[in-house]
């Protein structure tokens, strides 16, 4: 029996079916799904767990290959609404009742009255082409192994069925952990969302075969929980995160950024960026002063702070600072729905970025403004250091003079932000230097096989 790896993607799917950007764990899951040896392994299957239901159905690749595509990106977006709609049909009355919420009616609508060809319709704008019927894989056993890549609270239900279906068939259960914030601070995290996570991760881990993590950082807090919890030992295995980004652009990429510019008003404007939900972790508030003080010390030439990402937990905060203060005075502009073409653009057109946060597993948006040979000013907590390697400029993330001085020096000192832009230029004019995600997605064959 030749080993499938039984790739999730039931959290893209329902991300997808309700927003239209993608947060880091999205961004990374489509590295994975999209990468070499992912793809190329013959025995690889993506597969999605209908709501309501005890079953798994495959996924059309072509509507995942499609998310990986700037051009196509829409239509793969449509076509996994669809999915989700006709994926309704397999959840049994029960079950469905148990998990269904009420956003999740128009998709169970649909899918009952069959109108998923009209669902993709309506979101691509344009007239789908005869797709095929949705189908359940063969039941799992003991030779498959079984990849979440993160967004095991995806929906109610989802991991009581993965753990029973893990149970009964014997099939190897690996588990990528991106952070345990809502585990370790739950004030940074929705209550009722970070209950949900701390339940269902509860219930999850004693059933994982492997784990994998994005850093050290994060090995290290998942070995500490699975300690306190008395788990048995499993291996943690941190996976290599890749360094290209999404946001290349198209043809003329100079006329695409300049586009760009214009539909934000950014033309001609020097700004720094921060990109992230707005959320408390995320530090803005130190940002901002940093910033504030700057100007009041007189450095003129502080440039705009572009902040892009959604509004976030406890972002109320944030959002009544800027209308109070006229968005500091016009020094501060605020992106919510920024795609991912646009978001390469702004990268390439920053002066420099800064990721102030009180700590990240990880740090995507540090190595994506890296890969674009945009400078990064991070704090030193949690991963990012790991995401940013020698190539950012840190700071402890409660020292504002700190920030401030890291700023004042590439502000004031065009020489200076120069060479920090030339030394990203030569590091990733090496090929060996600037690797894709390929070593992830072999990291990822490997604990799903545990070879060597």
């Amino acid at each position: 029996m030749p080993r499938r790896l039984l790739f999730d993607v039931s959290g893209l799917i329902g991300w997808y079916a309700y927003f239209r950007h993608p947060s880091g764990i999205q961004r990374v899951t489509e590295h994975l799904l999209g990468c070499g040896p992912i793809q190329g392994y013959a025995h690889t299957q993506f597969v999605a767990r209908a709501l309501g239901s005890d079953v798994l159905y495959a996924v059309d690749r072509e509507a995942l290959g499609d998310l990986c595509d700037p051009e196509r990106r829409p239509l793969g977006i449509a076509r996994l609404r669809g999915i989700f709609a006709q994926s309704m049909r397999f959840a049994s009355p029960g079950k469905l009742r148990r998990e269904l919420r009420s956003f999740h009616l128009p998709y169970v609508i649909g899918g009952a009255l069959r109108l998923e060809a009209a669902t993709e319709a309506l979101f691509s704008r344009r007239l789908p082409g005869r797709r095929p019927t949705l189908r359940t894989i063969p039941a799992p056993d003991a030779s498959d192994a079984f990849f979440n890549p993160g967004d095991f609270w995806c929906h109610d239900g989802y991991v009581a069925s993965m753990v029973e279906m893990s149970s009964r068939t014997g099939m190897r259960f690996v588990q990528l952990v991106h952070d345990l914030f809502a585990i370790d601070r739950p004030d940074w995290t929705h209550p009722q969302f970070g209950h949900v996570i701390v339940g269902e991760f509860g219930r999850l881990a004693p059933h994982v075969d492997r784990w994998l993590a994005t850093s050290k950082y994060v090995r290290s807090t998942l070995s500490n929980y699975c300690a306190a919890h008395a788990l048995q030992e499993r291996p943690i295995d941190v996976i290599p995160m890749g360094w290209r980004s999404l946001g290349t652009p198209m043809g003329d990429g100079e006329r695409e950024d300049r586009e760009v510019l214009g539909k934000y008003r950014l033309s001609g404007k020097k700004y720094i960026l921060h990109v992230g939900t707005v959320e408390p972790r995320k530090n803005l508030g130190l940002l901002l002063d940093a910033l504030r003080d700057l100007r009041q010390a007189g450095a003129a030439r502080v440039p705009l702070c572009v902040l892009v990402g959604r509004e976030g937990w406890r972002s109320d905060a944030i959002r009544r600072r800027l209308q109070a203060t006229r968005f500091e005075d016009g020094m501060v502009v605020w992106l919510k729905d920024v795609s991912d073409r646009e978001l390469g653009a702004l990268y390439r057109s920053a002066q420099f970025a800064v990721v102030p946060s009180t700590t990240e597993g990880w740090g995507l948006p540090i190595r994506e403004s890296l890969t674009h040979g945009l400078p990064c000013i991070a704090s030193r907590a949690g991963g990012m250091e790991e995401a940013g390697q020698d190539l950012a400029a840190y700071f402890d993330s409660d020292d504002a003079n700190g920030l401030k001085k890291a700023m004042a020096y590439w502000i004031d000192d065009e020489e200076a932000l120069q060479r920090a832009r030339t030394r990203l230029d030569v590091h990733f004019r090496s090929e060996r230097e600037s690797p894709g995600w390929d070593a992830a997605g072999a990291a990822v064959l490997r604990a799903a096989f545990d070879t060597a």
